[in-house]
């Protein structure tokens, strides 16, 4: 079955794929616009699967940040690839989680 088919299920497997990224938190709806994908019976918040590029927001608890968004946006264009999608991905960190980042040392 590929995602074309069950929209829904296809975002909750990314959506526990991404969460498995070390440095990923959270998937994040941001603002002013809503990002997310709705199906029946539920959606996916921090991921927009329609459009012409797939949007990931995400939060991460460590820094830098690039490196974590790279994982996330190879991640999620390969599954999308294996779905014969080729849409880019863009990623944003839309929110550090600051309770988990390192203390500096002798501060």
């Amino acid at each position: 079955m590929t995602h074309a088919h069950d929209r829904g299920a296809f975002a909750k497997e990314l959506h526990d794929a991404i969460v498995k990224v070390p440095g990923v938190t959270r998937l994040v709806s941001s603002s002013p616009v809503e990002v997310a994908t709705h199906f029946a019976g539920g959606r996916v918040a921090g991921l927009r699967l329609s459009g012409d590029v797939v949007e990931v927001h995400v939060a991460v608890d460590r820094v830098p940040v690039e490196p974590v968004a790279e994982k996330v946006r190879a991640l999620v264009t390969e599954r999308l690839a294996a779905e014969q999608d080729g849409r880019p991905v863009a990623v944003t960190v839309a929110d550090l989680d600051l309770a988990n980042l390192p203390r500096p040392k002798g501060g």
